[in-house]
């Protein structure tokens, strides 16, 4: 039996997020910057009276968005969070779309040219090829702690 995840879109990329560490999905509203947050922290937002840390996968990843930078104000309202527990701690990571939850088969380890911790398996599908994400391990030790010391 295969692994059920949530596969999102970021940039030109495709990622999986396993559904049961997902606890929603939600369109980003208002983000509220923190002073002095780690560059990938995009702000605080409302989560039904909980301030929850938004991580932009973006700057996370090095990835571009697929926008202009001209629609971008315009366009972030059609951008979505993923709320995610990561160490105990409710975070929220930021993505361009939601695509489809589906059951993969046949997840492959990475391969040994990809190093990052974040990366738990590949997916090859006939189309396209899915990054499995392990969300403990996107942000490290020291970044959780300070994000937990932020909010």
């Amino acid at each position: 039996m295969g692994n059920q995840v949530v596969i999102f879109g970021l940039g030109q990329e495709e990622y999986g997020m396993p559904i049961e560490i997902v606890r929603e999905i939600t369109r980003l509203g208002d983000i509220r910057p923190i002073p002095k947050a780690p560059d990938c922290v995009k702000g605080l937002i409302n989560l039904r009276g909980s301030a929850i840390p938004l991580i932009d996968l973006h700057v996370r990843f090095g990835v571009e968005k697929s926008r202009t930078v001209a629609k971008d104000a315009e366009a972030a309202k059609e951008d979505f969070a993923l709320i995610t527990e990561v160490n105990g701690e409710l975070v929220g990571f930021a993505v361009d779309q939601v695509r489809e939850v589906r059951i993969l088969d046949n997840i492959a380890p990475p391969p040994p040219l990809v190093t990052a911790p974040f990366i738990g398996g590949i997916v090859n599908l006939p189309d396209r090829i899915i990054m499995v994400l392990i969300p403990d391990k996107i942000l490290d030790k020291d970044e959780l702690e300070g994000i937990a010391k932020l909010v």
